[in-house]
């Protein structure tokens, strides 16, 4: 298959959509597909690079968050689009939507991923807990976008259920993010002088790292603990001051793929904190190194997916909690080492093959079915038009 993917920008390696489209376009061409990015920072031989769009207020705000928004260039995206077999979206702004309309008119078969959850947007602006308000961006994203297409990606069955209970009528496909096969456990997990704790993703309200921090301050071994914070985003600055308020050893940093696995080979519990969550491929990769995870329970959030029991799972927003996990893998270091193997298997599930696999099973029934309807019904005269103003 030729395949087109839209998506605003390519080149932000801290932004996990991103990461995740970069990983499949990468994984299908690995699988004999060719694959088009319409992305900011496309540079491939047959993608196309598109400006940034600048957008008052609004563009200060997300890049804060490391989105930036592409800009709709017809003439490089029609001639991109010309012999694919299928565009797929990741995101549902300005330029997806103007690539989808021109999708359509070219007659081309179409299928859309579904991750900007709501509540992503509504705690940055402070209005995490306004469940009307979240129903209204669920509602606004429908509307103007996802019900243009039959088949939707869903990262998981928590999103997907999400999409039911709003309303959306597409074929909700469940197919992971997937991680990249270079995530394995290490040989031998090394001594740490301290506890080492990780946490990669963006330092954002709804990843809420603060709770980690807390609960840092109150464990029975505060000053045996070293906690790794990988990402960046706003709430960097604030987390900083929390750390040095508490008295908790926190280094800040972010790290290319072989040092991220690296760290995460070497550290001893991976804690994920995040209110808000779609999947967490951060999650995924710590346990396909053998890290047993500390996850919130969460009702925004799907990673508690990934626990393999309560010892693995505290309750949202609760650093008493936390502590008392953080405590009790502090002190059973056998059954962390017999955890690790067993994570270290069921992450296999979540593979980038699997997840590659299920998605081309989704573009074949677009396509397949796209051209069955084509075929019962006639041109439509703006088609009929397209085709002749460009001959």
């Amino acid at each position: 298959m030729t395949i087109a993917i839209v998506i605003d920008l390519i080149d932000c390696l801290t932004n996990g959509s991103v990461m995740t489209a970069r990983r499949f376009a990468d994984g299908l061409r690995a699988k004999g597909h060719e694959v088009r990015l319409i992305a900011i920072g496309a540079d491939g031989e047959n993608d196309c690079a598109v400006k940034e769009r600048y957008v008052p207020v609004l563009t200060e705000v997300s890049a804060k968050n490391q989105i930036k928004f592409g800009k709709y260039d017809e003439k490089k995206i029609r001639k991109a689009f010309e012999g694919v077999d299928i565009v797929h979206f990741i995101f549902p702004f300005k330029l997806e939507k103007k690539c989808k309309k021109l999708a359509d008119e070219m007659g081309i078969p179409t299928t859309a991923a579904f991750h900007v959850q709501p509540e992503n947007v509504s705690f940055n602006v402070h209005m995490g807990w306004c469940k009307p308000f979240n129903s209204l961006i669920y509602a606004y994203l429908r509307r103007t976008f996802y019900e243009k297409f039959d088949r939707i990606h869903c990262p998981t069955s928590f999103i997907a259920q999400q999409l039911a209970d709003h309303g959306y009528k597409g074929e909700l496909y469940v197919i992971s993010n997937g991680y990249d096969p270079a995530f394995v456990p290490p040989g031998t997990r090394p001594h740490n002088e301290k506890f080492e704790i990780v946490m990669t993703g963006r330092l954002a309200p709804e990843k809420n790292q603060q709770v980690i921090i807390r609960a840092i301050a109150k464990s029975k071994y505060k000053d045996k603990i070293h906690l790794t914070l990988l990402g960046n985003g706003p709430m960097k600055g604030k987390l900083e001051e929390m750390a040095k308020k508490y008295g908790a050893d926190v280094t800040f940093d972010f790290l290319p793929k072989d040092k991220l696995i690296k760290k995460l080979q070497s550290s001893d519990l991976y804690v994920h904190s995040a209110t808000v969550e779609i999947e967490a491929i951060a999650a995924i990769e710590a346990i396909a190194c053998g890290l047993v995870p500390v996850i919130a329970e969460s009702s925004l959030s799907a990673t508690k997916q990934f626990a393999l029991g309560e010892k693995s799972l505290f309750k949202d927003n609760s650093a008493k909690e936390l502590a008392q996990k953080i405590d009790y893998w502090y002190e059973h270091p056998a059954e962390r080492a017999s955890m690790s193997g067993r994570y270290g298997v069921f992450a296999k599930k979540f593979s980038l093959e699997n997840s590659l696999s299920l998605a081309e099973q989704m573009f074949a029934d677009e396509i397949s079915e796209y051209r069955a309807r084509k075929l019962k019904r006639p041109e439509t005269f703006l088609q009929r038009f397209s085709l002749f103003s460009r001959s």
